[in-house]
């Protein structure tokens, strides 16, 4: 993450935005580490001197620096999402249009709004998930989209389509029934067939096959269908399928198969010691003593402690055990072999492994052999060779004339004029016609063919006794000859030409000697040149030195083990190393050591911890690493040390492939036969024999030839493949389909049957015919009569005859019978599922799934991921808003809490609580997991996530503590007091509390008349029209009044205002308290106004009563107080003058009673009083008072002016109390 300079613009500022922003900061961190190295010193204690140098190990340090990398996070603005700043603006002023730029990232239209941007997409499309990708709109889910019968949905639209058989309406949703291809095409997509009965049918062209509509046509891959016959890989390329094969193999000659690749004969393998192909691959194997080394091809020696293998039961050996490095070595006694277990040992059939030294005859015995002769041998004293038996000296010699010894055998001879008889013992006069017979004479003797290079021993006499000395005669006939070579040949025996000439030798100029290349010499050139010379005629002197060989044709030469350079120079002489080359190798056999330490290596030809093995038979050269080139029939394996063949009798040439040449036998062919005229010689043995006509052989060659054999003697064997030869000529008698010289090859292509005369049919799929019956050979996994079918399903192989043994979910290959596992399955027949960790067909593929992924899909490869992790390789964690397996839940966690990719547990922000924290944290508490208290006071809250107190109103500071200062009130103290004339504000409600003497909402209104104090809630108990003080309370009196609620006049002799003023009237006349005037109050008079006046009233009662009826008159007023039975203001009205209702207090007490539970303890009766007086006023009185009462206060409503008083209802509203008795 790039590191970010803080911006300067701040949050105050219009359209700007906090983010936070990672940085990641390096630095070096020092590492201290230590090595070691050996340091040469002088010491003490050298054997033989005083000090001498060794090494010690010496530890040293050093410092390294690594890179390490931190994390931070901080806070930065920029300018909100849709906005950006211009020069050194204030803010974020202008509008970005994110549609400009890529299109806003959208895949329809793009739609500028201001700040931001949203993306639309068109007709036939919706908007994604991601809000900017358009997915298409499927018309064809609702109500097929219109369409009768097929709805196709396309990308941004839809169209309809009609099933075979139908065509589309002009409207494009209706089908109407077609019988006929002219319609469209027949609605087909490629090819429209038209068929009988007015039918037709859709065809594809090549490569296609129709879709299950039968009409449109879909992409047909040739090797999904069997693999288009591909045995391994099938490749569509360029509109056909071909066949490819898997590392290892190669593409047969059909195209189809797949051959082996054979890496080891090819060259390809580049193994130490030896190579061993296997089907696809090959492998590296080392001599014994050795191991292969990591890269599977290098062989390294093994070094191991020696013990004894062969302490313990003999090694398991049943004869001899000899201890080597490799383990026990068993041996036999003479006559018996090792057992392919290497330790058993059981007989070896000398005579059949040519071990034997029989001359003719061997049987086998257990533990040995004993040899025989053929008749007319006996046996050697040595008991191999055979010993001729002379039957000439014998009485059972039948000759007529003379008897000549041959090996084995014996001729009779005629003297002159005679010749052989038929039975070849007698002799008869010859005829003119015997003249011309080509015959060859020795002294006294007639030979039908010439006379080989052999001594005879010929016992000359005459059965018939004619003459004596003739008889007596006996000796023998040395023939010498001096042959010269003819019909350019060459060689000892004349037995070579020029065609022979081997290893690229050209013939000489007179064709009669071969010029060999640089490294070959002998007659034919098949002999390397001698040890120490190389090059043409192998003149030249090899340089090479400490023990190196040069190359026989260039001269370049091969150092032995542990020597180097271009001559071999860089080395020690054998048996000696060191710096000098002056100390010598302690190694068996005088082998070489390493020039430099002293390790042993072995010559070639040995091997072992101490080179004491020699190599094992058929390998050879440096660590036996090299296999013999030989011939196995016939050689006996070859030279340890250069690989050179060791032949078997009879055989020679550089592989042992050649038989020797007529005359010689033996090991190396270089003994020379010893038969006479007439006899042959056997290439092993030398062994001499009657020379019968070709096809003959025995004694008297009655014998005709054995199986595989012809020639003369029956002595050449038939090269027919095991077939039979004419026994006179070996030209090989084929079988039926087959030809040839040697009946090796087939009937040519298209022909069989015998001397292939008869045409094949074709065969299917790469059959081939039978070349003897003409019948085709299916390959595995065909058959019918062409092989033009493949296998039934279950079945493979030739003839289909095997059962396939697959698990039922895989195919099996109907040639080889190979399970073809379908992917995620493995096993011989496909029952194993993948292993752990690795998917796809063949279990090949390897699973790429991080450590946070339970297995991949055996199948698809897919990644299982644990709970709480998505991505291709489980890399990744579950996006923001969902969890668990696959991340296929959402997260419940609201409030911005961080929800756990693994389990869905939520993990609150600051100030909540809860499941998935939907709670705030409880009163009292807040912050992370509402672990901390609140310290809010006077009833205010905390916040849940900051702590920090929310005041009730009236209430300020960190803490809430704090009344609002004066002059504010209310939540914040933000609202200011509006009270007034010195009242206080309550600080929470902001009601005013006002002072004495002062109300109303804002303290603006002082006290009313008759109130006082405090919210003006007191009553004022002035009398006399006293004012009371709205504060305190205190009466202010009127003039002539005094006393604390100016309830008492002025006393006499004074008046006016606080009483202060002295009366001015005669003496003993009072004064009015109030203005002075001197006078008694009404109803007084006298001097001292202390007397009042009967029927009088007023001031000085000199007023006069108008009361009747005795009725009383006050003093004051003069209001009339009328008795019991008289009405009126005067008293005047009786009770005969008015008809009196009364709703008395009966009535009252019995509702009460009925309704206890009304209150009626208030009761009210009301007196209506009609007056009989016409023309007279009527007023109405009500009554009211309490029940038990004695009086009841009258109020009384005179009807004509709706005025009220208590008492009577009269003009002038006089109050009496009425007595209820």
């Amino acid at each position: 993450v790039p590191i970010t300079e803080p911006s300067s613009l701040c949050l105050c500022r219009p359209n700007v935005c906090a983010e936070q922003e990672l940085s990641m900061l390096g630095a070096r961190q020092p590492c201290v580490q230590a090595f070691t190295r050996m340091v040469k010193v002088w010491k003490q204690g050298c054997t033989g001197h005083r000090w001498c140098v060794g090494y010690e190990r010496r530890t040293g340090y050093y410092t390294a620096y690594r890179q390490v990398y931190s994390m931070d996070v901080h806070r930065v603005t920029r300018c909100c999402p849709g906005w950006t700043q211009r020069g050194k603006e204030r803010g974020c002023l202008h509008h970005v249009n994110e549609c400009s730029t890529a299109n806003g990232g959208c895949e329809g239209h793009c739609c500028n709004t201001i700040g931001s941007f949203y993306c639309k997409c068109p007709r036939g499309s919706r908007l994604g998930p991601d809000g900017k990708a358009c997915l298409d709109v499927n018309e064809c889910e609702e109500l097929n989209g219109g369409c009768q019968q097929t709805c196709v949905n396309t990308a941004g639209s839809y169209h309809c389509e009609c099933s075979q058989g139908f065509r589309m309406h002009t409207d494009g949703r209706t089908c109407i029934a077609v019988n006929s291809c002219s319609v469209k095409n027949g609605g087909c997509e490629h090819k429209c067939v038209d068929m009988d009965n007015d039918h037709y049918k859709c065809e594809c062209r090549r490569n296609y096959q129709l879709k299950r509509d039968g009409k449109h046509c879909e992409f047909r891959d040739p090797c999904v269908d069997r693999s288009a016959g591909c045995v391994q890989l099938c490749h569509f390329v360029d509109g056909r399928a071909e066949c490819s094969c898997r590392p290892g193999y190669s593409l047969a000659g059909d195209r189809q198969g797949c051959e082996d690749i054979d890496e080891c004969s090819s060259g390809q393998a580049i193994c130490a010691h030896r190579c061993v192909n296997t089907r696809g691959s090959f492998s590296c194997v080392c001599n014994p003593g050795f191991e292969l080394g990591a890269d599977g091809k290098q062989c390294y020696r093994i070094e191991m402690e020696i013990v004894d293998s062969c302490e313990k039961n003999n090694g398991g050996c049943s004869h001899h055990c000899e201890h080597t490095t490799n383990g026990p070595l068993c041996s036999c006694n003479q006559g018996y072999q090792l057992a392919e277990d290497r330790k058993t040992c059981v007989d070896s059939d000398e005579c059949e492994s040519g071990e034997a030294c029989c001359s003719q005859f061997c049987k086998n015995n257990p533990g040995g052999y004993e040899c025989s002769c053929q008749a007319g041998y006996r046996l050697h004293p040595d008991g191999c060779g055979c010993n001729d038996i002379d039957e000439c000296l014998a009485e059972s010699s039948v000759c007529e004339h003379y008897c000549v010894n041959t090996p084995g055998t014996y001729e009779c001879f005629c003297r002159l004029g005679f010749r052989l008889d038929h039975d070849h013992r007698a002799c008869i006069q010859e005829d003119d016609a015997d003249e011309d017979l080509e015959v060859h004479r020795l002294p006294d003797l007639l030979f039908r063919r010439p006379p080989q290079l052999l001594q005879y021993t010929a016992a000359l006499h005459s059965p018939y006794g004619e003459d004596q000395e003739e008889e007596a005669q006996r000796g023998e006939l040395t023939l010498v000859s001096h042959i010269v070579c003819l019909d350019d040949s060459f060689g000892d025996d004349c037995g070579v030409s020029c065609a022979d000439c081997e290893n690229g030798a050209v013939c000489g100029a007179d064709r009669e000697h071969c010029e060999c290349t640089p490294g070959w010499t002998g007659v034919i050139c098949n002999e390397t040149c001698p040890v120490g010379t190389y090059g043409q005629a192998c003149n030249s002197l090899c340089r090479c030195q400490n023990g190196g060989s040069c190359e026989p044709v260039t001269g370049r030469c091969v150092c032995p083990p542990g020597v180097q350079g271009q001559l071999c120079e860089d080395g020690c002489p054998q048996g000696y190393f060191g710096k000098h080359c002056k100390r010598r190798c302690n190694c068996p056999n005088n082998g070489r050591c390493h020039r430099l330490y002293g390790a042993c290596l072995c010559a070639p030809g040995l091997y072992g911890r101490f080179c004491h093995l020699p190599c094992p038979r058929w390998t050879h050269g440096v660590g036996c690493s090299e296999e013999c080139d030989c011939d196995l029939e016939h050689s006996l394996g070859c030279h340890p040390k250069n690989g050179t063949c060791l032949c078997k009798p009879g055989h020679n040439g550089s592989q042992c492939q050649q038989e020797c040449v007529l005359g010689f036998y033996g090991s190396g062919c270089w003994q020379q036969c010893d038969c006479t005229v007439g006899e042959t010689c056997d290439p092993r043995s030398g062994e001499c024999a009657r020379r019968c006509p070709a096809g003959l052989h025995g004694n008297l060659c009655q014998l005709a030839c054995s199986a595989g054999q012809f020639g003369e003697n029956c002595r050449r064997t038939c090269v027919c493949g095991g077939e039979p030869c004419d026994p006179m000529t070996g030209e090989c008698i084929c079988p039926v389909g087959k030809t040839g010289k040697a009946c090796q090859q087939d009937c040519p292509e298209g022909l069989w049957g015998l001397k292939c005369q008869f045409l094949c049919r074709a065969c299917d799929n790469g059959a081939s015919y039978n070349k003897q019956t003409g019948v085709c050979n299916c390959n595995p996994g065909y058959t019918g009569q062409l092989c033009q079918t493949v296998c039934p399903t279950g079945s493979y192989g030739p003839g289909c005859m095997s059962t396939c043994v697959c698990h039922p979910d895989a195919s099996c290959d109907h040639v080889t019978g190979h399970c073809i596992c379908p992917p995620g399955r493995t096993g011989h027949v496909c029952t194993k599922p993948c292993e752990e960790g690795s998917w796809g067909s063949g279990c090949s593929n390897r699973c790429q799934c991080a450590d946070r992924a339970l297995s991949c899909d055996a199948v698809t490869g897919r990644c299982v991921c644990e709970p709480g992790f998505t991505g291709d390789h489980c890399e990744q964690k579950c996006v923001e808003g969902s969890y668990g397996l696959g991340c296929a839940l959402d997260c419940q966690c609201q409030q911005g809490a961080l929800c756990d990719h693994v389990s869905g547990a939520c993990t609150c922000s600051s100030g909540w609580t809860g499941s998935f924290c939907e709670k705030m944290c409880p009163d009292g508490f807040y912050g992370l997991d509402c672990g901390q208290m609140c310290e809010c006071r006077n009833g205010a809250r905390c916040h849940h996530i900051t702590g920090a107190c929310l005041c009730t109103p009236g209430w300020s500071g960190p803490h809430c503590i704090l009344a609002c200062p004066e002059g504010g009130f209310g939540k914040n103290c933000s609202r200011s007091c509006e009270c007034q004339n010195g009242a206080t504000c309550d600080h929470v409600s902001g009601r005013c509390s006002c002072g004495a003497g002062w109300t109303g909402a804002s303290c603006q209104e002082d006290c009313g008349e008759g109130h006082y104090g405090e919210g003006c809630t007191q009553t004022c108990s002035c009398q006399n029209g006293g004012t009371c003080d709205r504060v305190t309370g205190g009466c202010s009196c009127p003039p002539g009044w005094t006393g604390e609620h100016c309830q008492t006049a002025c006393l006499p002799g004074v008046y006016g205002a606080s009483c202060a003023q002295r009366c001015q009237c005669q003496s003993g006349v009072s004064c009015h308290h109030v203005t002075g005037t001197c006078g008694c109050p009404a109803g007084l008079t006298g001097n001292g106004c202390e007397e009042s006046k009967k029927g009088s009233y007023g001031p000085n009662c000199k007023a006069r009563c108008k009361c009747n009826n005795g009725g009383r008159c006050d003093t004051k007023t003069g209001t009339c107080e009328c008795p019991p039975g008289f009405l009126g203001a005067d008293c005047s009205i009786g009770k005969s003058a008015a008809h009196l209702s009364w709703l008395g207090l009966d009535m009252i007490r019995q509702m009460n009673a009925r309704a206890p539970s009304r209150l009626f303890h208030l009761l009210n009766a009301a007196l209506v009083v009609r007056l009989g007086a016409m023309g007279r006023t009527v007023p109405v009185c009500v009554l009211v008072g309490r029940e038990g009462s004695a009086t009841l206060m009258a109020r009384c409503v005179s009807p004509g002016t709706g005025a009220a008083g208590v008492g009577w209802a009269g003009r002038d509203h006089a109050v009496r109390q009425v007595t209820s008795g």
